[in-house]
Order: structure tokens, then C-alpha cells, then sequence
């Protein structure tokens, strides 16, 4: 009989091992991504009245190329449990002279196929003369967006001026993605 409670309780005690280690084995890594764009003015390009005009720029679209990252760390995408925007810098390339004083604020959305669109980061009060800003990352779980194939980006600013119709501008971004390969 004790034989048969010490074995219970070493099974036991290997469950909730393997469940701790379940928990605590995890791979991280981030996945960097960077793109121009074009903007040529504001959609429409509408009146912007002295108090500001709320709109959005096109959405840009996105490549994820999140598989081949989640392969380079011999992991799968079905193990991948989080998803995060830690950095997005925005910056303008050109022209010279343009800098982000059209804007007082800026949204940056994520949407995907099939998937709602989320807010994933602001900036609030822009100072003077920036040609750079990195732009504040939500706390968002984006793992269902970062495992598509391609994602899109969508703009949203409180104008004061169009931008330049020749602005070409920068977005950089950084996923850090987390995987539980022990995850059943």
C-alpha cells in the first residue's frame, strides 16, 4: 500500500512539474519591419478649418513575414501566444523642409482580414519641428493580426495642414512575439 502512495504521489508530483514547465519554458524574439511610404496630401484633399481637421491618411499594407521569423526559432505559429507593437517610429525622409508640425496628434490603427481594427499606438501633442517621432506602444495582445500574412497600418492624425504632396515617410516597427513550445 505505501508503495502505491509514494508511486500517486510521484506522478503527482510530475504533473504539476511538467505544468510549471509548461509555463515557464518560453522562446521570445522580435521581429523588426520597416517601410516608405508615399503620402500625397490628405485623402480628398479636404479644407482643414483653423480649429483642426480629425482624418486619416490611406492604409498602408504590411507584409507580416512573422513565419519566418517563428521558423528561424524552430517554433510554429500555432505555439505563438502573444504578439506585441514594442516600437514605432515614424520619419519623414522627404521633403527637407516638411516636419510633423501639421499634426498635433497621432493614431496608429492595425487591422487584418477578417480581424476588427485595434488601436495600437499614439502620440499625443507633438513638439515643434520633429522629423521623428516613436510613437507610444498600447499593451495589446496583436497576435492574431502578426500571424497573417499582412496587416495594414491606418494613420489617423488632428491636422492643421495637409502634409506635402511630396512627403515620403518611414514606418518602423518592432513585434515582440512570445512562444510556448510546451504548450499543449
Amino acid at each position: 500500500m505505501k508503495r502505491i502512495i509514494v508511486i500517486a504521489f510521484g506522478l503527482l508530483a510530475i504533473s504539476a512539474c511538467t505544468k510549471k514547465l509548461e509555463d515557464l519554458i518560453e522562446v521570445k524574439f522580435s521581429v523588426p519591419h520597416t517601410k516608405q511610404v508615399n503620402v500625397q496630401g490628405l485623402p480628398g484633399n479636404p479644407p482643414i478649418p483653423s480649429q483642426g481637421l480629425t482624418t486619416s491618411i490611406p492604409p498602408i499594407g504590411v507584409e507580416t513575414k512573422s513565419e519566418e521569423y517563428i521558423r528561424q526559432y524552430n517554433t510554429s505559429s500555432d505555439l505563438v501566444t502573444e504578439a506585441k507593437l514594442s516600437e514605432l517610429k515614424l520619419d519623414i525622409i522627404s521633403p527637407a523642409t516638411q516636419t510633423f508640425d501639421m499634426v498635433d496628434s497621432l493614431w496608429l490603427f492595425v487591422s487584418a482580414t477578417g480581424l476588427p481594427e485595434t488601436q495600437a499606438a499614439y502620440y499625443f501633442d507633438i513638439p515643434k519641428g520633429l522629423r521623428t517621432l516613436n510613437m507610444i506602444t498600447s499593451d495589446e495582445n496583436l497576435k492574431d493580426y502578426f500571424l497573417r500574412d499582412s496587416m495594414f497600418f491606418r494613420l489617423q492624425g488632428h491636422f492643421y495642414n495637409a502634409p506635402d504632396s511630396a512627403t515620403v515617410f518611414s514606418i518602423s516597427t518592432k513585434f515582440d512575439a512570445v512562444a510556448k513550445p510546451l504548450k499543449k
